[in-house]
């Protein structure tokens, strides 16, 4: 069962030798770009909608996002950090990365200040991308996300490189803005899935293997309780979650050799209860939901569905197709926006409509 955050987070940025001033942000600064010489793109110029390879809406209207520029084989030029001020129908460059630097996913709090992230590294800015500082992480980030002035960075650490199993996933929490973590929490499980649904709450989601474990926090992972689920014994497929008490998630209700039909169930107490809300013939929708759990759009398999109903009834929508990362980022209860590198990215306004920006 895969948890797939509302809001989604997403960067790329620029350099200059610089030293941070704040004492909560001082920390190694990363290695500087000028802002007009030696790249394709300088700040200020223009980026092509389709060069993104993710998103993230603060508002309706202002976003930031990531284009790295690769080679016809595959090899990273530059990544870039930039912004939208028009819903994402135009994007200028605010920051460059550092080189090598190939951002995973980001979590930004205005289009000036924010954090990003790759296999191995964290860095942070607060002049839109032009001076970076590495953050320091407990281990590896894993993934990325902020609520209000919190960031949550799981982390995965390996004793001695031990692996197979010797693994264990925490999370740092971060003040925004600050390069070293308030705290750093271990999760009851390895690598789950993570929504940071408030400042402090959150679900963790193992599905590695029959069973599916949820885990719920109310302090960045100090203490975790376990939520009930409707699949018991059978096996789990994807899940969604819109707030602290409004979740989705997909059952396949069959036995282990044949999944049989997965069942969509939804709560809106936090597990407590749960209420079935649809049965389809595959194993699951990989949904987002809008912040009311009214609208859900995600991929079953290759085909873009949507629901405008809270999951009772689902619809082909073959306009949008497949991503490189099938990420769906949303802003309230019906916008929503899907990356397609290379094309272009499509934007819905109201929930079924959706229009391609190139």
């Amino acid at each position: 069962m895969r948890i797939v955050l509302a809001i989604v987070v997403t960067t790329a940025l620029t350099l200059v030798v610089s030293m941070v001033a704040s004492t909560a942000r001082s920390g190694p600064v990363a290695s500087a770009a000028s802002e007009s010489h030696g790249y394709p793109y300088s700040i200020g110029s223009p980026m092509l909608a389709l060069k993104l390879t993710r998103m993230q809406m603060l508002t309706s209207q202002i976003g930031v996002g990531v284009a790295p520029i690769v080679t016809f084989s595959g090899g990273l030029v530059r990544a870039y950090l930039v912004r939208t001020d028009d819903g994402g129908s135009s994007w200028i460059v605010t920051g460059v990365l550092p080189k090598g630097f190939y951002p995973w996913t980001t979590a930004f709090s205005s289009p000036r200040e924010g954090y990003v992230i790759n296999s191995g590294e964290t860095l942070f800015t607060d002049n839109a991308g032009r001076t970076w500082s590495v953050v320091k992480t407990s281990s590896g980030p894993l993934s990325i996300s902020i609520k209000g002035d919190v960031v949550w960075i799981p982390v995965e650490g390996c004793p001695n490189g031990a692996m197979n199993g010797h693994c264990y996933t925490s999370i740092d929490s971060f003040e925004m803005g600050h390069l070293a973590p308030t705290s750093v929490s271990k999760v009851p499980t390895d690598q789950p899935d993570f929504a940071q649904v408030a400042r402090t709450n959150g679900y963790a989601i193992d599905s590695g293997g029959t069973d599916v474990n949820v885990y719920f926090t109310t302090n960045s992972g100090v203490t975790w309780r376990t939520v009930a689920t409707p699949c018991a014994h059978h096996k789990p497929s994807e899940g969604s979650i819109a707030s602290s008490t409004h979740l989705y998630t997909y059952c396949a209700l069959g036995t282990p050799q044949d999944h049989g039909a997965a069942v969509l169930f939804t709560t809106a107490n936090g597990g407590t209860t749960w209420r079935r809300v649809f049965s389809v013939q595959q194993t699951g929708l990989g949904a987002v939901v809008g912040s009311t759990g009214q609208y859900l759009w995600g991929f079953d398999g290759a085909v873009f569905t949507e629901s405008s109903d809270g999951g009772r009834e689902w619809f082909n929508v073959p306009t949008v197709k497949y991503g490189t990362n099938g990420e769906i980022v949303t802003y309230g209860a019906h916008e929503a926006w899907h990356v397609l590198t290379g094309r272009g990215i499509f934007r819905t306004v109201d929930g079924h409509t959706w229009t391609l920006l190139t």
